[in-house]
Order: C-alpha cells, then sequence, then structure tokens
C-alpha cells in the first residue's frame, strides 16, 4: 500500500532529523498537484496538533520539507493560544492575577 510507504518515509525523515516527539499523520494524495501530503503531529503533555506539512511527489520523493525551527515556532504559537486546566482555589488564582474561567 502507497500511503504506508509514504507514512513510513515521513517517519524515519522525523526520528533522524528532528526527535521523536513528531510523527506523521494520515496521508493522503493530492490529484490536482499529483503529490503526497502529510502533516507533522507533535506529542506534547497538552495534547497532539500539527506543526508542519510535508509533500511528496508520485516516486515519494521529497518536496517540501518544514524545517525544525518553522515546525517549533508553530508549535510555540499553538501552546499559547491552548488553554489549560487548572484546579486551584479562586482566591489564589485572583491573588497571582490569573483570570480563570470555572466550570
Amino acid at each position: 500500500m502507497e500511503a504506508s510507504r509514504v507514512s513510513e518515509k515521513v517517519k524515519n525523515y522525523l526520528i533522524d532529523n528532528v526527535g521523536n516527539m513528531l510523527m506523521p499523520g494520515a496521508p493522503f494524495f493530492d490529484e490536482a498537484s499529483k503529490e503526497w501530503k502529510v502533516s507533522a503531529l507533535c506529542r506534547t503533555e497538552r495534547g497532539i496538533f500539527v506543526v508542519g506539512e510535508f509533500s511528496l511527489d508520485e516516486d515519494l520523493n521529497f518536496i517540501a520539507i518544514p524545517t525544525k525551527k518553522q515546525m517549533l515556532k508553530i508549535l510555540e504559537k499553538t501552546m499559547r493560544r491552548v488553554p489549560a486546566l487548572v484546579y486551584a482555589d479562586p482566591a489564589e488564582l485572583r491573588r497571582k492575577g490569573v483570570r480563570a474561567a470555572t466550570i
């Protein structure tokens, strides 16, 4: 199956060049551009986030590879927007200047 070969190629690239906190998303073939597209996903303590996208041609040669720096920048921006669940006394949060939504 071609999709599994695409996924394996991106996975190996990520492990060899970036690290083991990243993994490939599900590959899909874009008929219009005749390219495979694969999201780069990063596992964090707050979830899994898309941090980039790889493109490969029909022969599985890389066309576009996000850099480690680009992926890190996307992750940092994403993490700033992700809410955090905090168990704390409302008075303590006010003293620390934390604005929280209670649920």
